[in-house]
């Protein structure tokens, strides 16, 4: 009399009752597992696209959630992302109308139904904050936020403390001079890590490293920053940097001689800036995008994606591993995407424990060499994949992915840059920028940042998605918890469960008119429970 017992476990546990039919997508069965890997997670699908401002330009959007569930989102203005042969068109009035030299920043309390935008000066009337290029956001512990940008010869470093984003306070206009692709964390209360580029004859930040690449620390909200040091990680071009804000370790991924890497920072809160140890995430690794990605789960768990063109260890396509243990160890890579047509730029965003959404562009087709500059009128789409499994399961320590078309039409058609801003001379467009990226809002659903090239003009327009249906990245809690997690320092906020929107198993609720209970696992699990309900008839009468 097990048996029905059984069959009910597993739908719950395999996600049928929340599967496409639940969500709105129609009464399909949930795709299948592999055969070695762990069950698959429901069906994702994503909203209707909208862009975020079109009057604004919109290359490399950086995305971040605030804990309130505010969304976060900033983007490049056009300065460098200009594409020549598209600039008779009228879109490029998105540059020229509201072009100020500093990169934009909008908010959504709405979950991005609507966007306001944010402007920012020195003072009331006064000129802009400097920095047209690289936009990066951070939150310390306390719930501040700070935002960083470049304009080739300086770094300048805002702060927002009160209101979560939208007044900023310019703290530092020259944190760093002649520096390149900054990225910023934080830790504690005012608590700063920044990382880039020196160039030749820079500065850097007096009186440390001037050029090559450097870490930096500030402890009073990016007033002032100490000397800077060579990270020691070696070469250029590196991705962001993380902090588990339980322990203070910073990490930062690598990816230099066809082995991707990452550091560890341990005694970073002490002011030793030098990486304690290195570890290798995988070898014979041959990445398309210029970095990979990686993010902490509220535990402390890292993972990580990166692309690859086929010609080192791995077949072409995005690719994804974890690390349990402070990043001295990963798993085995595992494939996410699901074809043969090319993909660049994955980005990874990471809710509870095990939950993790990438999103990447993909071509139409399978270009030569996986070249994303190769001539022609071929699109691109936004791509998405979650997992409830990140970390294995009982099963099997491979996870499943479902995987779903972000963007319906293409966003951009033609050769995507890929060689920085020499690309200009060339005529290869640009206007993307370098990356694109993505995060996970309050509700567990992923969204993400995106340029668009749709309208014509010579620079790319903020555009934005957001995940429908599909596995939740944000478990229900029934009570507040007590230990700090490693993304925020403070204790995981209390969810009531029965106020949760979620579906059984984890899953997103319904948001399509048409959701509803696929008819087979309705029959099923009503079979299941007359059987339990006979059984407790049988013992107790």
């Amino acid at each position: 009399m097990a048996a029905p017992k059984l069959a009910l476990t597993v739908l719950l546990a395999g996600g049928i009752l929340a599967g496409p039919g639940l969500l709105g997508t129609g009464a399909q069965a949930a795709p299948r597992a592999a055969a070695a890997g762990c069950p698959a997670p429901p069906q994702l699908t994503f909203d209707t696209p909208t862009y975020v401002d079109k009057t604004r330009a919109g290359g490399e959007p950086l995305v971040f959630t605030y804990p309130t569930g505010r969304l976060l989102y900033s983007a490049h203005a056009g300065t460098t992302h200009f594409f020549a042969p598209e600039a008779p068109n009228a879109g490029t009035t998105a540059f020229a109308q509201n072009y100020t030299g500093q990169t934009y920043i909008w908010t959504s309390d709405d979950n991005g139904k609507t966007w306001t935008f944010r402007p920012r000066v020195i003072a009331p009337g006064g000129a802009p904050a400097s920095g047209f290029s690289d936009p990066e956001f951070a939150m310390d512990s306390a719930g501040g936020l700070y935002f960083s940008e470049i304009n080739l010869a300086n770094v300048a470093v805002s702060s927002s403390r009160e209101d979560h984003g939208t007044t900023w306070n310019l703290e530092n206009f020259t944190g760093a001079v002649l520096t390149d692709r900054q990225w910023m964390e934080a830790d504690r209360k005012g608590e700063l890590y920044f990382v880039a580029n020196g160039q030749p004859g820079g500065t850097g930040i007096p009186p440390g490293v001037s050029s090559g690449h450097y870490i930096s620390k500030s402890s009073d909200g990016g007033k002032t920053f100490t000397a800077s040091v060579d990270d020691q990680t070696g070469g250029d071009g590196v991705g962001d940097i993380r902090v588990d804000k339980r322990t203070g370790t910073v990490y930062e991924a690598h990816y230099d001689g066809n082995k991707l890497n990452l550091a560890a920072f341990r005694h970073a809160r002490t002011g030793d800036l030098k990486a304690t140890d290195t570890n290798l995430i995988a070898s014979g690794v041959k990445m398309l995008a210029h970095w990979p990605a990686f993010d902490l789960d509220p535990s402390g768990n890292i993972y990580v994606t990166w692309d690859e063109n086929g010609k080192g260890d791995r077949d072409a396509g995005v690719w994804y591993s974890r690390s349990t243990d402070g990043g001295r160890t990963w798993a085995d890579p595992v494939r996410v995407d699901t074809d043969d047509r090319t993909d660049i730029w994955p980005w990874i965003g990471v809710g509870d424990n095990g939950r993790v959404g990438i999103a990447w562009l993909e071509a139409d087709k399978k270009l030569p060499n996986q070249d994303a500059q190769t001539a022609g009128t071929y699109g691109w789409r936004v791509m998405g994949a979650v997992t409830t499994t990140g970390l294995g399961c009982a099963a099997s320590r491979t996870p499943s992915f479902s995987v779903g078309t972000a963007t319906k039409d293409p966003i951009h058609t033609g050769t995507i840059c890929q060689g920085g801003t020499v690309c200009q001379a060339e005529l290869i467009d640009r206007r993307l920028g370098d990356y694109f990226s993505v995060d996970v809002d309050k509700t567990g659903h992923l969204w993400a940042g995106y340029s668009d090239t749709r309208v014509p003009g010579s620079v790319s327009l903020p555009a934005f998605v957001r995940q429908q249906g599909g596995p939740s990245l944000v478990v229900p809690r029934s009570s507040a918890g007590t230990t700090p997690t490693a993304t925020t320092g403070r204790p995981a906020p209390a969810v009531p469960a029965s106020s949760t929107p979620r579906a059984g198993g984890g899953s997103l609720a319904s948001t399509g008119a048409g959701a509803q209970l696929p008819a087979a696992a309705t029959l099923l699990l009503l079979g299941a429970l007359l059987v339990l309900r006979r059984r407790r008839a049988a013992t107790t009468g």
